[in-house]
């Protein structure tokens, strides 16, 4: 459920910022650019710091929400968490290219992460808030979105209709 109020979140946020400057709203591209930041800095940024402090300062909590046992490689995961958050709340100040490799980077954990969900479902019935439901809606849906947007500023970049 923590992942949907960070999309929300970020949506919202973006279509506050959309409502006060025309030059966000300009085009396309300036609308998508203005959604993917936010999904970048709030979705993946802020995300990944709450989910490594989770994973690094809460595993027993974390484990249970999962249905998993603790382990130590919660701490390991963790570390992940913040890599990719970080990447996130970087695209406040790095642009171009590095957005692109942050969605990626993003879309890789995510969807990995979503398959290791799905497989625990399959093979231990593991249906925990944090393995199923809207968690692994949102932990595949997000990323998609994300690098859906992220190739589209690309690309629009690329033809000159982005801007920083």
């Amino acid at each position: 459920m923590f992942q949907l109020i960070f999309v929300v979140l970020a949506l919202v946020a973006a279509s506050i910022h959309l409502g006060f400057s025309s030059s966000s709203r300009s085009s396309t591209a300036a609308i998508a650019r203005t959604y993917l930041l936010y999904l970048l800095f709030v979705y993946v940024g802020l995300m990944g710091l709450l989910t490594a402090y989770a994973h690094v300062f809460r595993p027993m909590q974390t484990s249970a929400s999962i249905g998993w046992p603790p382990s130590p490689y919660e701490y390991e995961v963790g570390m992940a968490d913040l890599t990719v958050g970080t990447l996130g709340i970087l695209c406040l100040w790095l642009r171009g290219n590095f957005w692109l490799a942050t969605a990626i980077a993003n879309a890789v954990w995510l969807l990995g992460d979503a398959a290791g969900h799905i497989r625990q479902m399959e093979l231990n019935n593991n249906h925990a808030p944090n393995n199923s439901g809207i968690f692994l809606f949102v932990e595949i849906a997000a990323p998609l979105v994300i690098l859906s947007l992220a190739f589209y500023h690309h690309v629009a970049a690329a033809d000159g209709k982005a801007t920083r």
